[in-house]
């Protein structure tokens, strides 16, 4: 009676054939949607910097930027406590973090490029920076600076070497060309800075990036539409896409994230922070969700607390819209099992998001006793959560045999893995009746028949 009062489904009985030709009655279930935010995997809030009251229940992954030489501050000397502390900050709470490495960043002093590359010869330029002791900081004055390259390519592949693969790391963003790492040079305010042409950008920047993390998700920062070629061919080797500076006269609606869409996931950030946004006019949440969001189809998004504090509704709807949201409309199931008897079930899926989900998800199907304890549990063959297009519906139809299961009354109950190896269910639905080890039952009086 519990689920039959928190699913308010619709049942109904009816004939449909076995495999094997026979009659065989079925139940149509119609789940109850649950509205709550969702914390999924692949998706969600990105939070900036530090854990904090948010974490546990509405961030995905935590996130933050180095400076190169905060890493390297000696030529091989590296300090990869900075990230292993982050990680584990966000590990305590099951999360996993991302982060980019910069080589130029005004507002964080003298040196982001390590003092040490221009002693070795690299050719320096000063930049006005109100955050050096000087005023100023020293960047690489050609972005083709063989030594500059040289040492950068050496500390890509040390960073490789120590964190590709890394599970705790969601994705890695490739900061190493521009301002902020985010591709552009317009705000530097530097006259005689040689920027470099898209085939070196290629080669030089994103190809050592690829090349050390082949295990681990990279994302490139959009910058500017003349780098659109090498753009493309990124997202061809794997990488998603960044969009800094949204909400701003500098963005129109995150369109140039589109061609990472159907392939690999993109994150969104502000253009500044919230009191900022609203002086200025910027801050518009129809705008944010139905031109970017739904425009650039991102599967991470900028967590900002002020935000979420005058704005609570309004983020939690976004965080479900922000990336796939998987909500069960209707499953028609059989309403009993034989052992080793084939059965046929239909699942109608809505992805209620804007992305498609990128990560592994594998679904099944158990029997539970009445404690809510796996009896047997089969994968679904034929079910692939990957091809559930955004805002569509899809329909699969699976056959699934439990081999062997004594008569009686069970639970019968989905559930979406990351890994197979996985103890329960990971993926959250949309919808209700989710027990404490992530299985959603569909039907509580499944019989298993002699």
């Amino acid at each position: 009676m519990r689920y039959t009062m928190i699913f308010m489904a619709i049942v109904f009985s009816s004939i449909a054939l076995t495999p094997q030709g026979t009659a065989a009655q079925t139940v149509t279930i119609r789940p109850a949607k649950d509205n709550a935010m969702l914390v999924n995997p692949g998706k969600g809030w990105v939070q900036y910097y530090g854990a904090d009251k948010y974490t546990k229940d509405y961030i995905s992954i935590g996130y933050t930027r180095w400076a190169w030489s905060v890493l390297e501050p000696k030529e091989g000397q590296f300090n990869w406590a900075e990230i292993d502390a982050f990680i584990r900050q966000f590990n305590r709470y099951g999360k996993k973090t991302a982060f980019g490495v910069m080589n130029v960043s005004t507002g964080l002093g003298q040196y982001v490029t390590p003092k040490w590359v221009f002693d070795a010869g690299a050719v320096p330029l000063a930049v006005p920076d109100s955050s050096s002791p000087t005023g100023q900081q020293i960047i690489p004055k050609n972005w083709d600076d063989p030594v500059f390259l040289a040492k950068m390519k050496a500390f890509v592949q040390a960073l490789g070497r120590r964190y590709d693969g890394n599970p705790d790391i969601a994705f890695l963003d490739i900061r190493s060309y521009g301002n902020w790492g985010e591709g552009h040079t317009g705000m530097l305010n530097a006259p005689g800075i040689i920027l470099t042409p898209p085939e070196n950008l290629k080669n030089n920047y994103f190809l050592p990036y690829v090349t050390a993390f082949p295990h681990t998700q990279l994302i490139i920062p959009w910058g500017s539409d003349y780098y659109s070629s090498v753009y493309d061919w990124a997202v061809a080797q794997g990488a998603g896409m960044r969009r800094d500076g949204i909400l701003s006269k500098w963005s129109k609606d995150g369109s140039e994230c589109l061609r990472a869409h159907g392939r690999h996931p993109s994150v969104f950030e502000y253009c500044d922070g919230y009191a900022e946004m609203k002086k200025n006019g910027w801050w518009k949440p129809e705008m944010l969700r139905n031109t970017y969001v739904k425009g650039g189809k991102p599967s991470y998004m900028q967590w900002n607390p002020d935000i979420f504090e005058e704005n609570r509704d309004f983020c939690l709807s976004l965080g479900n819209y922000v990336g796939y949201h998987f909500v069960l409309e209707k499953a028609i199931l059989p309403a009993s099992f034989r052992p080793a008897v084939p059965a046929q079930l239909q699942f109608e899926w809505l992805n209620d998001g804007v992305a498609y989900l990128y990560e592994p998800c594998h679904v099944a199907i158990a029997l539970l006793d009445q404690k809510e304890r796996v009896v047997q549990k089969q994968w679904l063959k034929g079910s692939n959560p990957r091809r559930w297009k955004p805002d569509e519906r899809t329909t699969e139809t699976v056959t699934v045999t439990f081999p062997s299961v004594p008569p009686g009354i069970y639970k019968l109950a989905i559930g979406l893995f990351l890994d197979r190896k996985d103890a329960n269910p990971v993926y959250r639905l949309g919808i209700k009746g989710r027990t404490a080890a992530g299985w959603y039952v569909l039907n509580d009086k499944m019989r298993s028949d002699p």
